[in-house]
């Protein structure tokens, strides 16, 4: 009879960068897991579905999954101990930015090798809304809504650029009010396509029936 495997289970606390109210993720995973799976937990935790690629930097070192020298590294690899923070951007045009701290390190049999969700606050923001700056805006558009574009109060911060920048041609405050405008009819289309946003809603057994589905694959195992 084989003897049981040992690793270890890395209890994480993930913080979203530059997003108010803030998204927090606490989260339980092998220390086996290759970083590009972990990469996929954390867009399955939040919901998103496409990938974007990743980027992790921490004792200095970046591993992303544009190189193939660092796409295979595993946490363990990575050396963490408690306490201790590293970055992770997921989604590389975005930029989603989160700073994850080691809370905990706990040794488990191999069969406790799939990851949970253990809490969590805050709603994942809309995949595809510009990232945190976007984000921000749209919050902003729903909760302020006509009175963000009101034309009177544009047009009076129009007036005093111009007035800072007198040898500016007119045509360069034509341009800067049709790409308000493009801008404003960008979050609101972002607004009608994604629903009223909710963004302090968080459900845990929703974020573990989506990591679930991690459960047909053994990549995890150690």
């Amino acid at each position: 009879m084989n003897e049981p495997t040992f690793f270890n289970r890395l209890i994480l606390r993930a913080v979203l960068r530059q997003v108010s109210p803030m998204v927090i993720r606490l989260l339980s995973v092998s220390d086996r897991m290759e970083l590009s799976e972990f990469h996929r937990v954390i867009r399955l935790v939040l919901g998103w579905k496409n990938d974007l690629g990743y980027i992790v930097r921490v004792h200095g070192q970046e591993f992303n999954s544009f190189r193939r020298k660092t796409r295979g590294k595993a946490l363990h690899e990575l050396k963490l101990h408690r306490q201790e923070k590293f970055l992770s951007v997921c989604d590389t045009l975005h930029m989603w930015e989160w700073d994850i701290r080691v809370l905990d390190i706990e040794g488990v049999l191999a069969n406790g090798h799939l990851p949970l969700c253990l809490g969590g606050r805050g709603a994942a923001p809309p995949e595809h809304c510009g990232g945190p700056t976007g984000y921000r805006l749209m919050l902003k558009r729903q909760r302020e809504g006509a009175a963000m574009s009101d034309p009177v109060t544009l047009e009076a911060g129009i007036e005093l650029y111009a007035e800072a920048c007198p040898d500016e041609p007119a045509e360069t405050w034509d341009r800067l009010r049709a790409a308000l405008e493009e801008g404003y009819r960008s979050i609101d289309q972002r607004l009608k396509e994604y629903g009223p946003l909710q963004p302090d809603r968080f459900d845990l057994r929703e974020a573990n029936a989506r990591l679930s589905q991690l459960r047909p694959y053994a990549r995890f195992q150690p």
